[in-house]
């Protein structure tokens, strides 16, 4: 890694020299400012590092060791040609000597070959990984391996630039509040080393202090152009990632939303508005319905249709039987009213709490076979929406011959042991909810445990669950619960989504106006819905046989243990759970993270149109230019007054120095005792005065006063006049300290 700062005319610049010339010589930086650069590039990765493959972030970490390595090699190679003491500056003859030792530490050959094997690794990887993943990695690992030839300036800009891409990509995958927080930091100390290269006589800490300075005169402007700008579709769609699809799989087998409850990651918000949020055991989530089985694994049914979003999403829909769709105007219920604030999970399904109809605007939204809700697109940024949902409104009073057929099927011996019990139950229970209560007290009499660690099952067996391991998570319940329901003769479908949330309000006991829900990944949830006429589907829960506790308030204490020590997520507020005071804090900063997901980052062209019509009325094209007119002439105000008052202070600074400060404070100081010093008289005169009224004070004033004589009149060096001035600042100590005494 070739950083080496040659002598110049202009040290404190960082530049390589003047005119054509500073082409002909290699480019070159301080050791400051190398590992600077070094620590810069490693911040920026870890930010996007969870989306990038192992073997990526191995390839990565040894470029960043191997940089290491050379930056060490070459500041041992400097110390050993004594530079001066102002910095690492060599002469000519010297900067080439150490030129021509740096091109034997990176050979081009080497590199080359490096570079050729980790983009055929890349495209190698692409199809598994996907077009996003495969960019970040083409992006990251050009970003490690352009610091190996920093030959020009316009090779530091580069990197430079290539810094910023990657911090820029990081904010595809997450958005929250915390984390762009951490992106801005990082967007500063990356300024902040561009700036060092410029100012190196300043500290490193002072170019931070200008560029948070500079950032936040800026942001008047930014906050005017995020208003009023115009909120334009993209002209191209960011390529779904793979690995970047969170939440809910399409498919699921037994211990599969189990996996959910590692992680940590906000999944959607839920707010109520002025209205009363419903209990916990009513706050089920639906997202999808997964009708077809084929004895290992549960899955949506291949061809369902979807309805139209502005009526309730009614089950089979394909079947033409239109009593099948819920109709809002036929029913007494009263709506419950909310918007939901889902976190970008790179998938389509939404949630919602059945019945439900699309309350506000419906573009991007589709009404789905099974009551559920998914968007146009993939979900890659936060979206908001808003539903009416009729809680205790029948769902389905009619079924169709083709989706009891659908829901009836089960693969024949698959699982014989519950097919048997099936056949017992059938004939022991004729009535149907009677039949799924023997289920449910069956399970709550045997030693059946619930816990987010199961034993694994041979092919995904429901028998082994249910006879022999008994221990299990919700889907291996819903799962071996809606097996029996079809084997019985029952028409039974499991869903999947989401159970609860964690309010955040006033009162963090009880569910009240004001306030919000946030649901996580571990609040993933499982359970069936079997069909009885007249009363259409209804919903059972066998996690509420094994564990009331789920269901009615939350996890349990020993679930709670669990889950935290199962815990994969690196950032994460979640331990502060355990501390009542702690936990109060990471409630307030969710409310924080709430609003700027709500009204930052979920800012639609819809809001930015009524909030400029509300401020301006008609819209028209020069008063949006009037509007960023006036605020970029407020900006540059503001920078010109900022540096007004910079360089004023600096002159000041200047007028003084800093014995003079010293004197004037000792002046000050005898001015509070009543013996001001006269403006024509003499320092050796006034030392006089001082000895003949307090003979105290005579020996450190007479010292003080002849120490800053010397440095205003002598000539003395720079080293003489800091020994000097560390002198006289002894000597006023000693005179504050008497006469303190003498106070």
């Amino acid at each position: 890694m070739n950083f080496f700062k040659r002598k110049t005319t202009q040290p404190s610049s960082g530049c390589l020299g003047k005119g054509d010339n500073s082409n002909k010589i290699n480019f070159s930086l301080s050791i400051k400012n190398t590992w600077l650069l070094w620590l810069c590039q490693c911040l920026n990765i870890a930010v996007i590092a969870l989306e990038l493959s192992t073997w990526m972030l191995a390839i990565i970490s040894l470029s960043l060791v191997w940089q290491a390595l050379l930056l060490h090699q070459n500041r041992d190679r400097v110390k050993a040609k004594k530079p001066i003491k102002t910095g690492i500056q060599l002469n000519h003859r010297q900067n080439t000597h150490l030129n021509k030792q740096r091109v034997t530490n990176v050979a081009p050959i080497l590199l080359g070959i490096f570079a050729l094997l980790g983009c055929l690794a890349i495209a190698i990887t692409a199809k598994e990984v996907g077009i996003l993943t495969s960019m970040l990695h083409l992006l990251c690992f050009s970003y490690v391996l352009k610091a190996f030839e920093l030959k020009a300036r316009s090779d530091f800009y580069q990197l430079f630039l290539l810094g910023l891409f990657v911090l820029a990509s990081s904010l595809i995958f997450r958005q929250d509040l915390a984390f762009t927080l951490i992106t801005f930091t990082l967007l500063v100390i990356n300024l902040a080393v561009l700036l060092q290269l410029f100012s190196l006589e300043k500290a490193f800490a002072t170019n931070i202090k200008v560029v948070v300075i500079l950032l936040g005169q800026s942001i008047l402007l930014a906050i005017v152009l995020f208003l009023v700008f115009p909120r334009l579709s993209p002209f191209w769609q960011v390529p779904l990632a793979k690995s970047a699809e969170t939440g809910l799989p399409d498919t699921v087998k037994p211990g599969d939303i189990a996996n959910l409850t590692r992680s940590t990651k906000l999944a959607f918000r839920a707010d109520f508005g002025q209205q009363k949020a419903p209990a916990y055991s009513q706050l089920y989530w639906r997202a999808m319905v997964l009708e077809d089985y084929d004895g290992r694994q549960w899955s949506k049914q291949k061809a369902a249709r979807t309805t139209p979003s502005n009526t309730v999403a009614g089950a089979d829909k394909s079947s033409n039987d239109k009593s099948l769709t819920f109709d809002a105007s036929t029913t007494d219920v009263l709506p419950l009213n909310y918007q939901v604030i889902v976190e970008p999970s790179f998938q389509k399904y939404l949630f919602a709490l059945a019945p439900a109809v699309v309350a506000g605007d419906k573009s991007g939204i589709k009404a789905q076979t099974g009551y559920t809700f998914s968007s146009t697109s993939v979900i890659s940024q936060a979206k908001s929406y808003q539903l009416a949902s009729y809680l205790t409104a029948p769902l389905a009073l009619e079924l169709s011959q083709k989706s009891k057929q659908v829901n009836l099927r089960f693969p024949e011996g698959s699982n014989p042991r519950l097919e048997q019990f099936a056949l017992q139950l059938q004939h022991n229970y004729a009535d149907v909810q009677a039949r799924a209560q023997a289920v449910l007290t069956f399970i709550n009499k045997e030693k059946y445990a619930y816990t987010l660690q199961p034993q694994l099952l041979d092919n995904n067996s429901l028998d082994q669950f249910f006879f022999d391991t008994q221990s299990g998570f919700c889907v291996h319940y819903a799962s071996a619960f809606t097996f029996l329901m079809r084997a019985s003769g029952v028409p039974a479908r499991m869903v999947t989504g989401y159970l609860g949330g964690e309010y955040n309000g006033d009162d963090a006991q009880q569910f009240n106006s004001k306030g919000h829900l946030s649901i996580y990944q571990y609040d993933a949830h499982a359970w069936s819905e079997i069909w009885v006429a007249g009363k259409g589907w209804l919903r059972i829960d066998p996690t509420s046989a094994v564990d009331p506790q789920r269901v009615n308030s939350g996890w349990s204490s020993e679930l709670l243990q669990q889950q935290s020590a199962l815990n994969n997520d690196l950032i994460s507020l979640y331990q502060l759970k355990n501390s009542a005071l702690l936990n109060a804090l990471r409630l307030q900063f969710d409310a924080l993270d709430y609003q700027w997901t709500r009204w930052v980052i979920g800012f639609t062209t819809k809001q930015q149109y009524n909030l400029f019509k509300n401020l301006f009325g008609k819209m028209a094209s020069w008063k949006l230019a009037l509007v960023i007119g006036v605020s970029l002439i407020i900006s540059m105000a503001t920078f010109m007054l900022f540096l007004h008052l910079l360089n004023r202070a600096k002159h000041t600074q200047q007028v003084l120095s800093k014995w003079q400060v010293v004197y004037q404070k000792a002046l000050a100081q005898l001015a509070k005792q009543g013996m001001g010093k006269p403006a024509g008289m003499t320092v050796n005169d006034f030392a006089k005065q001082v000895r003949e009224q307090y003979p105290e004070l005579a020996i450190a004033f007479t010292r003080l006063s002849a120490s800053y004589n010397s440095l205003c009149y002598q000539t003395l060096s720079i080293n003489e006049q800091d020994k000097l001035a560390l002198t006289m600042q002894h000597h006023y100590r000693q005179f504050l300290h008497i006469l303190k005494k003498q106070s």
